[in-house]
């Protein structure tokens, strides 16, 4: 829109202001040659041919330039009204080759005006004609408009240059915004599907359980079912041997029921993936199973991590967890999720006696190198700080750059 706004400015604006100056005679020929340009532009605009508007483009500086051999100088106006629409909609070798034409009709056409053949006199155009002499003001204003011409070409063709960068550079964005709605697409499927796989995960664990209820822990009710009876006959006859009995039926008990706790407590659902590796929920149930006091706290704002950002916090934190209790004896944990702009941090500190260093070969050392490995696999970092408290932290980088597009 704004090219349109200063092709016609500068064809209409200073033709009516020259208008407004020339003889009575010669307004409506003049009058008739604007409306022929204005015309030509008009038909340029609505033409999407490049060879036909490489015509119109020629047809349009030849008008142009006959306007200049008509009415003098300030016509250039007319003739910068098609180089600025050129320069744009050309490209390569054909603008130059315009370019090139124009300057070379423009020049005969500045001749023509002030060195005129006979037949165009004063009664046709209603102008005088002025002999062009070097160092006259006629060729001081034939310098002025050579450069004049080359100024209004360079600074179009940088324009040009401008908006074909801008163009280049919002299509890149717009495949950048495109790649990220696939990103975010294909992060929705591998949750999706990280999800499937914790469901088949736990069918499949729920058939063992439940194989494992048949034929373990329903054998092992059967016979004791069957020594308690063997035992109500045995204690009449035989007091001692009959309480050994029970004795065996209490132990073959305390085992089944251990069994079945810890069978109940895999079998309990689990309402989402990420919840099999919560941070939250391994705390309280290390401070359940343990009676050690468990803190957790996060900073910053929480965001979804990947699956296998989850795994590696998750892993990371029980093994920390595990070498502070059995070989710390810690009473206290505590564990800090901060998630920034760059990264996500896990600090994991315990108020046990200081941890030797990991000796290699030994299984805290074995446990220490697994966190590295694990850590540094996704690019993350480990650091270990053996000074009361006991800390150890997980770096793990996050991007959040493709959330700005």
């Amino acid at each position: 829109m704004p090219m349109r706004f200063l092709q016609y400015g500068l064809l209409f604006v200073p033709a009516v202001l020259y208008g407004l100056v020339l003889p009575p005679k010669g307004e409506a020929l003049y009058t008739l040659c604007i409306l022929i340009a204005a015309g030509l532009a008009v038909m340029n605009g609505f033409t999407r041919s490049v060879a036909m508007q490489s015509l119109l483009f020629l047809a349009e500086i030849w008008w142009s330039s006959w306007l200049l051999a008509l009415y003098g100088p300030f016509m250039l106006f007319v003739c910068l009204s098609v180089l600025y629409v050129y320069m744009y909609r050309l490209s390569g070798a054909r603008r130059w080759m315009m370019l090139g034409i124009q300057m070379v009709a423009g020049n005969l056409a500045l001749h023509w005006h002030y060195t005129p053949p006979p037949w165009m006199s004063e009664d046709i155009t209603g102008i005088q004609a002025v002999t062009m002499t070097w160092l006259s003001e006629s060729m001081l204003v034939w310098i002025a408009v050579n450069l004049l011409l080359l100024l209004t070409a360079t600074l179009s063709w940088q324009g040009a240059n401008t908006a074909a960068s801008r163009g280049q550079l919002e299509h890149v964005y717009d495949e950048l915004r495109h790649k990220h709605y696939e990103l975010q697409e294909a992060r929705a499927q591998l949750l999706s599907f990280a999800r499937q796989l914790e469901d088949a995960a736990q069918a499949e664990e729920r058939t063992r359980i439940s194989r494992q209820l048949h034929d373990d822990i329903g054998h092992r009710l059967i016979r004791t079912k069957i020594m308690s009876e063997a035992a109500l006959l045995t204690l009449p006859l035989n007091s001692e041997q009959g309480i050994e009995m029970v004795e065996q039926i209490r132990d073959q008990l305390a085992v089944s029921m251990e069994d079945m706790r810890n069978t109940l407590h895999r079998l309990q659902p689990v309402t989402h993936a990420s919840n099999a590796y919560a941070l939250d929920l391994l705390l309280e149930e290390v401070g359940r199973d343990t009676g050690v006091k468990t803190i957790y706290s996060t900073h910053g704002p929480v965001r979804t991590l990947y699956p296998s950002t989850q795994i590696v916090l998750y892993k990371n934190a029980k093994e920390a967890i595990t070498n502070a209790l059995r070989h710390g004896n810690a009473s206290s944990i505590t564990l800090q999720l901060v998630f920034d702009r760059q990264e996500v941090c896990m600090i994991i500190s315990n108020d046990g006696s200081t941890h030797p260093l990991p000796i290699a070969g030994s299984k805290t050392g074995l446990g220490h190198e697994g966190i590295r490995e694990r850590t540094q696999f996704i690019g993350g970092t480990i650091e270990i700080q053996s000074d009361h408290p006991y800390t150890v932290i997980t770096r793990i980088p996050v991007s959040d750059k493709i959330n700005s597009l």
